[in-house]
């Protein structure tokens, strides 16, 4: 009787498992650079997601690094239409918008003049369009540098490796869009709050990208 009991047990959790574990859905044809660092990071929360999207709610935080953004565009006289989707989600930073700025002013990239400011961009990986838009674009001597600010708290370990997919993509995307050798090309994060600049080096490849893209259960339209 026991050994009954321990197999209707045993049963009854598989059936849960598999209730919890996301069917195969559908990888949309067109993806944010943050979506596809959710596919490295946690492709069945991406899954469940996309198979029952639910209601997005207003986060301070990310309204904060928003108005951050448009701020800096307008500081280099900049005009471009914002897609808030392309915002990655970062741990937040207590410090207020004026505080943020102030940092930012104090930093070396205020002093110096972009080639570019919120470039947005499309490309293609595995079948797939990838799009966003880098913060800015600088140029020093035939060397580029690809930054994007962040408003939150540094990332460290294998959060910052996750992180920095973002930063191959926009650097990877970039070398296309202008035919420029990607060894050409630098890229970093600037924490405001903080400021630091972390450059990243041996970002991910096309390939390596494409991996990601090709190396979970969903598939593509």
């Amino acid at each position: 009787k026991r050994e009954s009991i321990l197999q209707d047990a045993k049963a009854l959790i598989d059936e849960l498992q598999r209730s919890r574990r996301p069917e195969t859905v559908n990888l949309p044809q067109r993806l944010s650079v943050s979506t596809l660092i959710a596919l490295r990071s946690n492709p069945d929360e991406l899954a469940l997601n996309i198979r029952r999207p639910m209601p997005r709610h207003t986060d301070p935080y990310a309204k904060r690094g928003t108005e951050f953004h448009l701020w800096v565009e307008r500081h280099f006289g900049a005009q471009t239409l914002f897609d808030e989707d392309l915002f990655d989600p970062m741990p937040p930073a207590d410090v207020p918008l004026k505080e943020l700025q102030e940092r930012w002013l104090a930093s070396k990239w205020a002093a110096r003049n972009p080639i570019s400011v919120e470039e947005g961009f499309e490309t293609v990986i595995e079948g797939v369009v990838l799009r966003g838009r880098i913060d800015a674009i600088y140029r020093d001597g035939d060397i580029y540098e690809v930054v994007d600010w962040k408003t939150g708290r540094i990332k460290v370990g294998e959060d910052l490796a996750i992180a920095s997919i973002q930063l191959a993509m926009y650097r990877l995307a970039y070398a296309k869009q202008h035919g420029i050798p990607i060894e050409q090309i630098r890229a970093a994060f600037h924490y405001v709050a903080d400021n630091k600049t972390i450059y990243r080096e041996n970002l991910s490849t096309e390939d390596e990208i494409a991996a990601i893209i090709g190396s979970v259960d969903l598939y593509t339209d």
